[in-house]
């Protein structure tokens, strides 16, 4: 039988059996039993999968004494600390959750009689130190202890948390009331406490037995782990430097729970809902398993042995890593560390958890036995104290570390996600482009790729929007690029790229390429086709996002800044959206005092001329440029009054969005593009808010007698916005 499938009832069963009475052979009833005094007993460990309801801080056939056998400790999850423990039934008690690991006390159950074979079995995980941490039998009587069991199992690196099956034989004892207690005295922190679960008499051998096999089934299991240790110490390379196989092959654990064979997890994996860490290959290893291993563990693991051949290059990713967190280069008979190389560009939020290359100059120790060793150190747990790392390469010639370099920054600028949290591949980039090469490399890339741009439906050449671009490859200026695919909602379209059907109105993905001197690299651009080339695409933000709009500001959110709400605070003051979005300057990642600005996609002026947009907010602008850059128009935002909060109705105004109205009608038919933008202001409410940019009117709009209506504040009281001419700030050419 299996002992982790006992199903709940014996339980069930050994409390009713506690309320009968071993009864004479002369048939004495029940409820004579009852009334005959304590002459009852129960047939097994009472409560002893610790199934039965608890509460008020007790528990069913237990008794407790001080704090480390909290009841909050009977839990019903699977793991203990990130641990899977293999409990049995529903329930089971994890000494990590009951308290702190520095608490002592003890757990005493009920007295029982002891019958069957006399064998008790049990689960045990934890409890590190033997002599502090233990469980006893005691006869009812008797203050010594008929046995004592520690975790002898419990190593601290491949066991520590995991429920493993014990027996103790007491067959000597049978007949005679017993009970046992649990005592944990360890008042330190590494797995100072004890996870227990399935007390039960064995009624059987079978139930022996199959407690006896499957205690050796989980130790095999646990103490070699799924991966086994092989090493050629004549062999140049390690075994499964990027962790490909999914697990640690390859990899000894050396000490400390912090590095586990459940960190090795795919490089596709989000970490903080939105962010990847762009590491090499389909898995990488993460010392806080994306937040299951706690910060404040500990440990080390070291690679296979090697001798160090090539030109004895060495190289890696790392990321995160605060505070004592480390790969060092060891000499293959000592231990010692020869080199240590920390992240030294661990940047939160730019770079936090981003796996990052780094390259080892070991040539020094060419001939020699080594190895590489992964070290958390930092018991503190003062942030990002854990770290990350894939990709091990060994014994790299100088061509071979030339050729990696060129790579990586390659695939760097191919990237194209970014998380809606932070622009991380500008961070990425400039980690690359700012890196200290130890090989002079000649990679190709595509550093100013080739803008989003706006044409009226039909058919479209868009190889001629490829002169945009620019490459570089050892100093040159390339721009010999071509099409490789055009795509619409995720589908390819019909034609040459030099005529390509764009007669449906929408978003359109045109990727292409560039190949010089053997290397290779790739980009994408937007082109949205428009029936009406007046209008910006998605002046009113109403795609719910940027689409359309180009972000000119270092470390502004394009994700999140464009919001639904209509109204903001508690006091419910209305920002005047048109539609169901808006642009928000509280979304955008930055800080009150920060600037920032976005493009608008670029427009043929038509029609009479006149455009207008809703701003609000004390720092908002607008700036309109021709294409090639020359500004023809800037307006401040002139309705900001913080007086009598918060009633518009009173004069008022703070992030509430007012209609402006501006005459380009001397610009008609020429192609201009606007900039929106947050302006550096004295004083708080330094924000910026915008909506419905309107750039076609076929006659100039009627601004005296035009008005947006919104509700004021706490009185809900309807009020007008009155629309404004704007006044251009910028001298007429």
């Amino acid at each position: 039988m299996s002992i982790s499938g006992r199903r709940t009832g014996r339980v069930l069963l050994s409390w009713l059996c506690a309320l009968l009475v071993i009864g004479s052979c002369c048939g004495q009833s029940t409820a004579a039993a009852l009334s005959a005094g304590p002459a009852y007993t129960y047939v097994d460990v009472p409560n002893g999968d610790f199934e039965l309801a608890h509460e008020r801080g007790e528990w069913t056939g237990w008794t407790r004494s001080e704090g480390a056998f909290h009841v909050r400790g009977l839990k019903s999850s699977d793991t203990v600390d990130g641990v899977p423990v293999e409990k049995s039934g529903s329930t089971f008690f994890s000494g990590c959750d009951a308290g702190l690991p520095s608490m002592r006390g003890t757990l005493t159950s009920d007295v029982f009689q002891l019958t069957g074979t006399g064998v008790i079995s049990f689960m045990m995980g934890a409890g590190l130190h033997k002599d502090l941490v233990y469980v006893e039998f005691f006869q009812e009587g008797d203050a010594r202890p008929l046995a004592r069991v520690s975790n002898t199992d419990c190593d601290g690196v491949f066991i520590t948390e995991q429920l493993i099956t014990r027996t103790v034989d007491l067959s000597s004892h049978l007949g005679k009331q017993i009970y046992i207690q649990v005592t944990d005295l360890d008042d330190g922190s590494e797995l100072a406490y004890v996870n227990l679960d399935a007390f039960h008499v064995c009624r059987t051998q079978a139930e022996v037995d199959a407690a006896q096999a499957q205690r050796a089934r989980q130790l095999k299991e646990y103490k070699k782990g799924k991966t086994a240790f092989v090493e050629d110490e004549t062999s140049t390379t390690i075994v499964n430097g990027g962790f490909e196989t999914g697990d640690l092959t390859g990899w000894k654990l050396l000490e400390g729970r912090a590095l586990r064979e459940s960190c090795v997890v795919p490089t596709s994996q989000y970490y903080w809902e939105d962010r990847i860490v762009y590491g090499e290959g389909s898995y990488y290893f993460d010392g806080s398993n994306n937040g299951a291993v706690r910060e404040r563990l500990t440990g080390a693991m070291r690679s296979t042995k090697f001798t160090l051949g090539g030109d004895g290059w060495i190289s890696f990713m790392m990321g995160c890593g605060n505070g004592n967190c480390y790969v060092a280069l060891c000499d293959g008979r000592t231990g010692k560390e020869l080199i240590v190389q920390r992240n030294e560009a661990f940047n939160d939020p730019a770079l936090p958890l981003t796996l990052l290359r780094v390259y080892m100059d070991a040539s020094k120790y060419i001939g020699q036995v080594v190895y590489l060793k992964v070290v958390n150190g930092n018991p503190a747990a003062t942030g990002f104290a854990f770290l990350n790392v894939d990709d091990f390469r060994v014994s790299l010639t100088r061509e071979e570390v030339a050729a990696l370099e060129a790579a990586q920054i390659e695939s760097v600028y191919g990237q194209t996600y970014s998380s809606a949290s932070y622009d991380d591949l500008a961070a990425l980039r400039d980690y690359y482009d700012s890196y200290p090469y130890p090989v002079p490399m000649k990679p190709l890339l595509i550093r100013d790729g080739v803008g989003d741009q706006v044409v009226e439906c039909g058919r479209v050449d868009v190889t001629a929007m490829l002169g945009e671009g620019r490459a570089t490859y050892d100093g040159q200026s390339l721009t010999n690029f071509y099409v490789t695919g055009v795509t619409f909602e995720g589908r390819p379209v019909e034609g040459e790229p030099a005529s390509v059907d764009m007669r449906v109105p929408g978003q359109y993905q045109v990727r292409y390429a560039i190949d010089h001197a053997g290397h290779h690299a790739e980009a994408s651009f937007t082109v949205f086709a428009v029936k009406d080339r007046g209008q910006v695409v998605n002046g009113g933000f109403e795609t719910g996002d940027l689409t359309g709009w180009t972000v000119l500001t270092k470390g502004f959110n394009r994700h999140t800044a464009v919001i639904s709400a209509t109204s903001y605070w508690g006091d419910a003051l209305p920002y005047n959206q048109a539609g169901d979005y808006h642009l928000n300057g509280w979304n955008t990642g930055l800080g009150e005092a920060d600037t920032w600005s976005v493009r608008s996609s670029t427009f043929r002026l038509s029609g009479s001329g006149y455009i207008s947009w809703r701003m609000g907010g004390k720092a908002a602008a607008i700036r309109v440029y021709r294409a090639d850059g020359t500004q023809i128009a800037y307006v401040r935002q002139a309705r900001f009054r913080d007086v009598n909060f918060p009633y518009l109705s009173k004069g008022g105004s703070w992030a509430d969005m007012g209609t402006y109205v501006l005459d380009l009608s001397a610009y008609l038919g020429e192609d201009l593009y606007i900039v929106l933008q947050d302006e550096a202001v004295e004083g708080g409410w330094a924000n910026a808010f915008f909506d419905e940019i309107v750039t076609r009117y076929d006659t100039p709009p009627d601004v005296a007698h035009r008005a947006d209506k919104v509700s004021d504040s706490r009185t809900r009281a309807s009020i007008t916005i009155p629309w404004r001419m704007a006044v251009n700030l910028t001298p007429r050419l």
